[in-house]
C-alpha cells in the first residue's frame, strides 16, 4: 500500500516536482499480475490476471504452476498464440498453438508451440467463473504443460474433482471478463481433432473447394507479459483547493508539479487520486501546501489537517422503507453516493437531533457487538443506538484496513426495528457480480460446421498439405478436459 504525501511549506513563486508514493495507483492484487493483449474486435484488448503465487492470493498458493506459466511468458511462447477451443458457458482455452502467419491458401499453418516438461497438479482452488486453470490429458493428473483455459462459468461441480482436480492458478481481474466474454462470443467451427471447437472471427467461402481463412480471423493472444507494480496502468487526477494560491498538475513521468503564487500567502489543500485500470482499486491522498510563513497560514494548515483526518456525517430521522436512512454533510447536503473510506475517522450525528429510529453500525450483523477490526466509541451501543445529540465515533483499525477494504462488510441499522438494516459501500472494494451456476456439460456442444460448397471430407489433411488443418490429426494427444 502506498504511503501518503507530506505537507509542504513553500516560499512565494516556488516551484516543486514530487514523485508519487511507491505503489500509488497499483492494483490490489497480491500475486504477480500478467497482461494478455488480445486481438479482440469488440472492445478492450487487455486481460489482466492475478497469479496465485504469493501468500494471501488464494486458499491454495500455486507457485509451481505459476512458475511454469512464467517460463512460457519469458520465452515469448505465448505471443501470437490462438484460443483453439471455445465452449459457450464452459471454457475458453489457449496456450497450445501458434497463429498462422499466412492465409490458408498460401500454406499458413497452425503449429503446436514448444512445450516444457509437465508440471505437478496443484488442485484445491475452485474452478469458478473468471479463474484460469491448466489443461491436461484425460486420466493423467500431472500432465499439464502449456495449455490453459479460462472458466466462463462456475465449473466447480465438474472440474474441481475430475482427473484429481484441475489446477486453478490465477484469476481475471477487474472488468477483464468483459473482454473474455467478447472473445468467447465468436462463432465456433468444427475442423476435427484439436480444432473441433475452434473459434474464429470470420469464415469465408472463396467459391472453390478451399476456405478463405486469414491469420486475423483467429482469436489471438498477441503478447503476454508480467507487470511490476510500477508498470501497472492507472489514471490520475489532482485538484487544488485554491488554484490562485497553488496550481497543481501532472508533468512528464507522472510527477506532481506545484507552482506557488508570487503574491499571496495561505494554505491550499492538494488532493490526489488514482484509479487502477487493472482492477479499479482507488487511492486518495491529500496534503497541505503552506505558502509564506505567516502564523495565520500555519493555523489554517493545522485546521485543515484535523478536518482531513475526521469526517462528520449526519444521519436523518429514518424510515421503514429502503434505503432506511439518508446521510448528509455538515452543511446539510445529502451524500448521494456515500462510501466508507477505511483510512478515515468518522463521527456520526443525528440530523436535527432526530429522536426516531436509533442508529448504529457494526460488522457482525443486527444488534451484535462488532469485531476487533473496528474501533467504535462514543454514545449509544449496538443495543440502543444514537438519538438526539448523541455522537458515534468510528474507524477501521490500521492493521485491519487492507483486509477490510478487500472483503469487509459494514452494516447500519435501527436498534428498534430488525428490518431496518443495510450495508455501507466500502470505497475501493471490488464488487462481485451474481453469477448463475452452470450445470456440467455432458452432451456435445452445438457448433457450426465449416463453410464450404463441397461436402466436408473427414480426412482433414486431404487437399490441405501444409495448411491450417495439418495439425488436426497429429494433435489428438493434445486434447485436454476429457
Amino acid at each position: 500500500m502506498a504511503s501518503g504525501f507530506n505537507d509542504l511549506s513553500l516560499s512565494s513563486s516556488d516551484q516543486v516536482k514530487l514523485r508519487l508514493p511507491k505503489g500509488f495507483g497499483a492494483s490490489d492484487a497480491v500475486g504477480t499480475v500478467v497482461e494478455l493483449i488480445t486481438n479482440n474486435r469488440l472492445g478492450g484488448a487487455s486481460i489482466y490476471l492475478e497469479m496465485f503465487n504469493k501468500k494471501g492470493s488464494a486458499d491454495v498458493v500455486t507457485k509451481k504452476t505459476a512458475k511454469n506459466f512464467f517460463k512460457y511468458i519469458k520465452n515469448d511462447l505465448y505471443d501470437n498464440t490462438i484460443f483453439h477451443r471455445s465452449v459457450p458457458g464452459f471454457v475458453l482455452q489457449g496456450g497450445g498453438f501458434s497463429a498462422p502467419l499466412a492465409p490458408a491458401v498460401q500454406g499458413g499453418s497452425v503449429d503446436p508451440i514448444e512445450s516444457y516438461e509437465a508440471v505437478q497438479n496443484q488442485p484445491g482452488n475452485s474452478n469458478l467463473r473468471g479463474t484460469i486453470a491448466m489443461a491436461k490429458l484425460s486420466g493423467r493428473p500431472d500432465s499439464a504443460t502449456s495449455q490453459w483455459f479460462i472458466n466462463l462459468s462456475n465449473n466447480s461441480g465438474s472440474l474441481d474433482t475430475q482427473n484429481e482436480g484441475f489446477t486453478v492458478f490465477g484469476e481475471v481481474l477487474g472488468d477483464g471478463m468483459i473482454v473474455v466474454d467478447q472473445l468467447a462470443s465468436a462463432d465456433v467451427y468444427n475442423f476435427g481433432g484439436a480444432f473441433a471447437q475452434l473459434p474464429l472471427w470470420e469464415l469465408r467461402d472463396d467459391g472453390s473447394s478451399s476456405l478463405d481463412i486469414q491469420p486475423q480471423d483467429f482469436i489471438v493472444v498477441d503478447s503476454a507479459r508480467k507487470l511490476k507494480r510500477k508498470q501497472q496502468p492507472y489514471e490520475l487526477v489532482v485538484e487544488s483547493s485554491d488554484n490562485d494560491l497553488v496550481d497543481a498538475s501532472f508533468g512528464k513521468k507522472k510527477k506532481l508539479k506545484l507552482n506557488a503564487s508570487g503574491s499571496q500567502s495561505g494554505v491550499a489543500e492538494i488532493s490526489v487520486s488514482a484509479v487502477s485500470l487493472i482492477d479499479g482499486t482507488s487511492y486518495e491522498e491529500s496534503f497541505d501546501v503552506v505558502v509564506g510563513g505567516s502564523s495565520e497560514a500555519r493555523e489554517l494548515s493545522r485546521s485543515s489537517q484535523r478536518r482531513r483526518r475526521r469526517k462528520d456525517v449526519f444521519v436523518g430521522a429514518g424510515s421503514l422503507e429502503e434505503p432506511f436512512y439518508r446521510f448528509f454533510d455538515a452543511e446539510g447536503n445529502e451524500l448521494d453516493d456515500f462510501k466508507i473510506n477505511v483510512k478515515k475517522r468518522y463521527r456520526f450525528h443525528r440530523l436535527d437531533q432526530a429522536e426516531s429510529h436509533p442508529f448504529y453500525i457494526g460488522d457482525s450483523g443486527y444488534n451484535s457487538a462488532s469485531t476487533s477490526a473496528l474501533k467504535i466509541k462514543g454514545d449509544g451501543s449496538f443495543a440502543d443506538g444514537i438519538t438526539g445529540a448523541e455522537v458515534l465515533k468510528f474507524q477501521v483499525r490500521k492493521s485491519n484496513r487492507k483486509a477490510f477494504k478487500r472483503d469487509g462488510e459494514l452494516s447500519f441499522f435501527c436498534t428498534s426495528h430488525s428490518s431496518m438494516i443495510s450495508d455501507f459501500a466500502i470505497k475501493g472494494q471490488k464488487s462481485v457480480p451474481e453469477v448463475e451456476t452452470v450445470q456440467e456439460i455432458s452432451a456435445e456442444p452445438v457448433i457450426n460446421e465449416p463453410v464450404s460448397s463441397e461436402p466436408v471430407n473427414n480426412d482433414l489433411t486431404a487437399g490441405y498439405s501444409g495448411g491450417y488443418y495439418r495439425m488436426a490429426m497429429d494433435s489428438l494427444d493434445q486434447l485436454p478436459l476429457i
